[in-house]
């Protein structure tokens, strides 16, 4: 990875040379991705998370967006406090710094931060990790075996032993590839060097999500063995 910066006045671009040339706002824009024929589809959730095609690989934009009761009023920008303190900015060079220490995550491809004044806004281009499915989906479909379950919880802790928080660890930002793998998206506001008490909050988080989805998906395959036996996993690793 060759990590590049750019800045146009109030414009600043991160982004791995390996993977662009040239950066350009452009990149950043879904309109002009859709009227080049290279949008490939949208999910939903907070906001919409674009799948793009880059020559034979697949990206996925994502624009910052406010939640809770703040997202209703200002759902697009944040307080300007420097560059390097950006969502955007920090969520890539985590990311960068989880790939150089192997961990399974996204590449990340490039992130832009518009600067106006005071706000600022803000998104990230990540690869897109093919042949995988949330953990959500899978979980309403055919569930998973006791060795996916530990391999799951032997995953987390890898995380953890390198001291990464992950403050969004649920069912959707867990995806399950074909080969067995995990991997972890959607790293905003997390963190290296977290304390013992962030990556047990983790944990919390991951657990609430299980059970608020069976609560609303009577239907899924999980049974509270699973949870013992992810958590062996974790433990042993």
């Amino acid at each position: 990875m060759q990590i590049e910066s750019w800045q146009s006045g109030q414009d600043f671009i991160v982004y791995d040379r390996d993977q662009i040339a040239v950066p350009s706002l452009d990149l950043f824009d879904p309109q002009w991705w859709e009227r080049e024929g290279l949008r490939l589809g949208v999910f939903r959730g907070r906001g919409q998370v674009h799948v793009v095609r880059h020559d034979d690989r697949r990206w996925v934009l994502r624009r910052y967006r406010r939640g809770g009761v703040v997202g209703r009023m200002v759902d697009r920008s944040y307080v300007w406090a420097g560059l390097e303190s950006t969502r955007p900015w920090r969520e890539w060079h985590l990311l960068a710094e989880l790939r150089r220490q192997r961990l399974p995550v996204p590449r990340p491809i490039a992130a832009h931060v518009a600067r106006d004044g005071w706000r600022y806004s803000g998104h990230i281009l990540s690869e897109l990790i093919e042949d995988a499915r949330p953990l959500a989906e899978v979980l309403n479909k055919e569930g998973m075996t006791s060795f996916d379950w530990r391999r799951l919880g032997e995953t987390l802790q890898r995380f953890h032993r390198a001291g990464v928080h992950h403050p969004d660890l649920n069912v959707q930002n867990i995806l399950l590839h074909r080969d067995g793998r995990f991997f972890f998206i959607d790293f905003d506001k997390g963190s290296l060097q977290a304390r013992r008490l962030q990556l047990d909050l983790d944990l919390q988080r991951f657990r609430r999500s299980v059970d608020k989805t069976r609560e609303q998906a009577p239907q899924i395959r999980f049974q509270e063995p699973d949870w013992d036996v992810f958590m062996e996993g974790y433990r042993s690793a």
